[in-house]
């Protein structure tokens, strides 16, 4: 009875939101892990040297000079692999979202990160019996699982945080991604570094950790609000109508309007937006740790330390922003749709600028890491700005709309890996330089498109005509950030 009346004390909405943000952060572990572990895996033959290389460190040459690694895969191969994982991961990702939308987020959330998990664990053994052609398959499949997992995420918050507490909460929720990324290089590094253990400990470790927050998740939470029993009525009373007021039309026979989604300037705004945005993150994510180990020449432990310090940056960010931005919004202090605009491009300038500056340091490691650091810190901005611009649009048809945007903006993660796999065959600074001045133009282009495009009000098609609420056009022609109060 007692610890039914403490967990009842806790807001569950919050319990909830922290949950998913754990389930995400080990989700982002369990998908980019290989990015560092990619570095004690394959080495790529060089095919000839570089004239503009930076001098190698002591503690560099004397751990890894001697080094024999498993596999010899071209710096090609090795961005194919990284590259297969959207193969998958863009594929599902709308079916995730509508599956979310008509049956329910939790299950399908479930269901993805137990098949992550699984093949988390399997990693190692396909990669060495069938070579990369076996470690592409599992990164596929991979793919396909996570593909359910981050869409489903948009509807949870749909259906469980109010709209005056959205900034802040999905927050939280989404800044799960950069967490796990913090985490995987944080302790990937330790592990492979001052631990030495080898590659295939890393998935078997993080496998097994995602199998224990999908059993934690299963008991802890509820399909839906009115199902939870540990709810106050205060709470229980205004998550239902948020429920009533956002979603309560929505059921299995709805439609999904696709034409007017399709046709729609502010999806658009959205989608364009994210292509330059995971553009940006996707070259940090899977080919940073390249460029630190062939331009900056830091060994694994070091590599780690340092790109879990930016994300940490990105995280803490992320989290400080979303929480001034839900002020600023209760407040009046600004409109929802300045807000969106001013984070989204905070997040792409700061990052492709740091980008851009890294690879023109004159060999000064110090200075090149100080802008990677700051400027990937920037991106922070992105979660409490583009990232729940999706749910201002369409609260009904989130888990949809985010799948469609993010399928979109995947297709980035499609083609960065293997073109900076293609553009670096010897990983030389000039080749650097070009990746790095390519990733600048896309993040500012598709930035201007949002600046002049983005919209933050409900649209007509979020609900058919005779059940439109009033109060909620109410709320985004004023910009006012009113809700159910707690």
């Amino acid at each position: 009875m007692r610890q039914a009346f403490v967990i009842k004390c806790i807001p569950q909405r919050f319990v909830v939101a922290v949950l998913c943000f754990l389930g995400l952060t080990i989700s982002y572990v369990m998908r980019f892990c290989l990015s560092l572990a990619m570095i004690n895996m394959a080495e790529a033959p060089k095919i000839k040297e570089d004239p503009d290389a930076c001098p190698f460190p002591a503690d560099y040459e004397v751990s890894n000079s001697t080094k024999v690694l498993e596999f010899e895969w071209s710096e090609e191969t090795q961005g194919l692999i990284h590259s297969s994982f959207f193969w998958g991961y863009v594929v599902c990702q709308l079916p995730g979202g509508i599956l979310a939308d008509r049956v329910g987020a939790r299950s399908v959330i479930v269901i993805g990160v137990l098949m992550t998990s699984v093949l988390s664990i399997l990693t190692p053994l396909a990669a060495q019996t069938f070579d990369w052609i076996g470690l592409i398959v599992v990164r596929v499949l991979i793919g396909v699982a996570q593909g359910l997992v981050y869409p489903s995420l948009h509807t949870v918050v749909a259906h469980w945080i109010p709209r005056n507490e959205r900034a802040t909460w999905a927050t939280v929720v989404f800044s799960g991604s950069h967490g796990g990324n913090a985490v995987n290089y944080l302790l990937s590094g330790l592990l492979m570094g001052r631990l030495g253990l080898s590659w295939p400990h890393v998935f078997h470790i993080y496998g097994a950790v995602g199998l224990i927050w999908v059993l934690v998740f299963c008991l802890m939470t509820y399909p839906k609000p009115g199902d939870h029993p540990y709810l106050s009525d205060k709470e229980k009373a205004a998550l239902e109508e948020l429920m009533d007021n956002e979603a309560a039309h929505k059921n299995s026979n709805m439609k999904t309007p696709w034409r007017e989604i399709l046709t729609s300037l502010p999806v658009w705004a959205i989608i364009i937006a994210m292509i330059g945005h995971d553009w940006g993150l996707f070259a940090q994510i899977t080919d940073l740790p390249k460029f630190m180990k062939s331009v900056l020449h830091f060994n694994v432990q070091k590599n780690g330390l340092l790109n879990a310090l930016s994300y940490v940056l990105i995280w803490v960010i992320s989290l400080m922003s979303g929480v001034v931005v839900g002020f600023a919004e209760r407040r009046n202090f600004i409109s929802t749709t300045v807000s969106r605009k001013l984070g989204t491009t905070l997040a792409s300038v700061g990052p492709s600028l740091g980008l851009l500056g890294s690879v023109y340091t004159n060999c000064d490691t110090d200075l090149a890491v100080i802008y990677l650091l700051v400027g990937m810190a920037f991106m922070g901005f992105y979660y409490p700005s583009l990232k729940v611009n999706v749910i201002d649009l369409a609260p009904n048809h989130s888990g949809t709309l985010a799948a469609l945007t993010t399928t979109i903006g995947s297709l980035s993660g499609v083609l960065v890996p293997y073109l900076i796999g293609y553009l670096t065959p010897n990983s030389t600074l000039n080749e650097w330089r070009v990746v790095m001045w390519i990733t600048f133009v896309v993040m500012s282009l598709t930035n201007i498109f949002y600046i002049f495009t983005a919209k933050s009000k409900v649209q007509p098609w979020n609900s058919p005509p005779e059940t439109k609420d009033p109060e909620l056009q109410t709320y985004d022609n004023l910009g006012l950030a009113v809700g159910p109060k707690f």
